[in-house]
Order: C-alpha cells, then sequence, then structure tokens
C-alpha cells in the first residue's frame, strides 16, 4: 500500500558535482525518507548544460545513527555506473526521465538520503527526485 508520495529533491545542481564531489539530499529527509522499506524513485532532469554533457547517478545511501552512510547497493564507495538509477548520457534538447527501486529485499536502516551526481565535473543541470513509499500490507 502507497504511504507517501513527495518531492525529495528539486534543484539545479552546478558544474563541479561529480563523484568526488556529490549533492545530497536535505538531512532534513533522513528520517521521512527511512521511515518504510519500499521506495520507488523517479528522476527528472532538464535543463542540462556544459561543454561536454556526461551522465547522471543516483545511489541509496543509508545509516544506523544519521550521521554515517553506506551505499544500499554496494556497501562501499559507490563506482560510477552502477547506481540505484544510472544515466550513461544526458539530452540537452530533452527532459531525461528514469526510475529505480529498492524493493524492501534488504532493510533499510532508519535514515536514509540520496547520493546525486553527474559522471564528469562539466555537466550542468536540474534534477527533481520524487520518491513514493510503500509498505508490504
Amino acid at each position: 500500500m502507497r504511504r507517501a508520495n513527495f518531492i525529495a529533491f528539486d534543484e539545479f545542481v552546478p558544474l563541479g558535482t561529480n563523484s568526488s564531489a556529490p549533492v545530497f539530499t536535505s538531512a532534513e529527509l533522513n528520517s521521512k525518507l527511512g521511515h518504510f522499506d519500499q521506495l520507488a524513485i523517479m528522476v527528472v532532469i532538464d535543463n542540462v548544460g556544459g561543454s561536454t554533457v556526461g551522465g547522471f547517478e543516483l545511489f541509496i545511501e543509508h545509516s544506523g545513527d544519521g550521521r554515517n552512510f553506506l551505499a544500499m547497493k554496494t556497501n562501499t564507495s559507490p563506482p560510477t555506473g552502477t547506481g540505484d538509477i544510472s544515466i550513461s548520457s544526458l539530452s540537452t534538447t530533452a527532459t531525461n526521465v528514469k526510475w529505480g527501486k529498492h524493493d524492501g529485499g534488504d532493510p533499510l536502516l532508519n535514515h536514509v538520503r540520496f547520493r546525486l551526481y553527474f559522471t564528469n565535473t562539466t555537466t550542468s543541470a536540474h534534477v527533481r527526485v520524487i520518491v513514493t513509499q510503500r509498505d508490504d500490507a
């Protein structure tokens, strides 16, 4: 059953945002994102610019203490191309839309955030992340 549907991120992500300098969802949402174990995530990226346009990565990270986060999929520092949502090449002329999920097979710790970045430092864009949370009932 669907329990929540909300926008978790809606910002312009500037040049220089890459795996070494990612952006994250607001810390205010960590408890809300971790409230249920099943997540459906939709990413909408538009207004893409930059000298050489790259791709995009989103990783689900979770934490028991709200301070030390690990990537859900890899349990280590996340490698590019293996994100929970991964777009290999962004379009500058069309809206980029992709979705991903966490089906609850492995439980989430009670604090969750999303790590977002481009695959190079020469891309910028407006990024919106919409989340639907569900439970088994």
